[in-house]
């Protein structure tokens, strides 16, 4: 099994996960708001908005590392506002398995040279596609347990 094998299976097993953590999430479960007033700068997002950020993240990791790899300047991290439509669990996990997807793909094409290569971040790290790749899946896991807070709660009012 090549190198690239153990980050592809790394990024299936974390997404495998988080899909599990919304298994049987109900409507009600999947909007619901952490409780509480919200301080400036804070966020509080549902487990729709989860999901969203998720696809969001392995979309944009994917195309810095393609700016990197091909010499080109990198993309800015600016999230885009979810569609409307796109509001049901089944839609999420569409988007998410569509995300992850274009992600392992251009991951399984990298070779270890481009896959090692340093290149300095937007923040002026030094960043190698290989841990941008590793830390999609961390990252992820660290939402598995957000997911699992959020359905606890008490149903609203």
């Amino acid at each position: 099994m090549a190198l690239i094998d153990d980050l592809t299976a790394e990024l299936e097993a974390a997404r495998a996960a988080f899909l599990a953590a919304l298994d049987g999430v109900t409507q009600e479960e999947f909007e619901r708001r952490p409780p509480g007033d919200v301080t400036e700068g804070e966020e509080r997002w549902p487990i729709l908005d989860v999901c969203w950020h998720l696809g969001q993240y392995d979309d944009y990791q994917r195309r810095t590392i393609l700016a990197a790899s091909e010499g080109r300047p990198l993309p800015k991290n600016e999230p885009t506002r979810r569609p409307e439509y796109l509001n049901t669990p089944d839609q999420q996990r569409e988007w998410l398995a569509q995300s992850r997807r274009a992600l392992v793909v251009m991951a399984s094409r990298m070779d270890e040279a481009t896959l090692n290569r340093e290149f300095e971040g937007l923040n002026g790290r030094m960043l190698t596609a290989r841990g941008i790749l590793k830390w999609i899946a961390i990252h992820e896991c660290s939402h598995i347990t957000k997911v699992e807070a959020l359905r606890a709660l008490p149903p609203a009012p």
